[in-house]
């Protein structure tokens, strides 16, 4: 096995190089609900929450740089989430983890935008449920009421029905926002 606390340190300092002033804490919410939803995730499954998106901290690309709406955004969250892979390869194979650990590890980050099988399924869960945990409201604020209720379908469409009864439960602090995600999950679940 490989060094666990060394790839945790390392993601943890490249995430605030992201554009997104809220990186780190989204990897460290992701991380948190997946350790709700499974609280004996491996360190495979941990990895892949904290790092699924270092790719933004890396190369400094956002959904919001050249997306003027989000009809791309599938093909954005494909290449994203490739680089991202990457980036966990690279840290883990200096830190010793074997090939076929990295490679499940890379699979998962890989795919962590569509799911696909249950490791993916979770740590999409788990970041869906991150961003609708604290970074709508920042989104919002920076993006605007349409997009957001769009990107807010995005996401709620693609969790599992667990995944969904935790983001309804949330409760958001602004009212504006509450009821714009409120509308637009409800327009999704009828």
């Amino acid at each position: 096995m490989g060094d666990f606390e060394a790839v945790m340190e390392e993601i943890k300092a490249i995430l605030p190089r992201s554009p997104l002033d809220f990186e780190l804490h989204h990897a460290q919410s992701t991380l948190k609900w997946l350790l709700r939803l499974k609280p004996d995730a491996d360190e495979g499954l941990q990895i892949a929450a904290f790092g699924h998106d270092i790719d933004r901290a890396m190369t400094g690309i956002t959904e919001t740089y050249g997306l003027k709406d989000l009809s791309n955004l599938d093909k954005f969250k494909k290449e994203h989430a490739e680089r991202s892979a990457g980036f966990i390869k690279e840290i883990m194979k200096k830190h010793g983890y074997s090939q076929e650990f990295i490679a499940r590890v890379e699979n998962i980050v890989r795919n962590h935008e569509v799911g696909g099988d249950a490791d993916t399924n979770l740590v999409m869960d788990a970041d869906s449920i991150a961003y609708f945990d604290g970074h709508v409201e920042k989104y919002y604020a920076k993006n605007g009421k349409q997009k957001t209720s769009d990107k807010v379908k995005w996401m709620y469409k693609r969790i599992s029905p667990s995944a969904k009864r935790l983001v309804r439960s949330i409760n958001l602090e602004d009212k504006e926002v509450r009821d714009l995600v409120h509308d637009a999950i409800k327009e999704i679940d009828h």
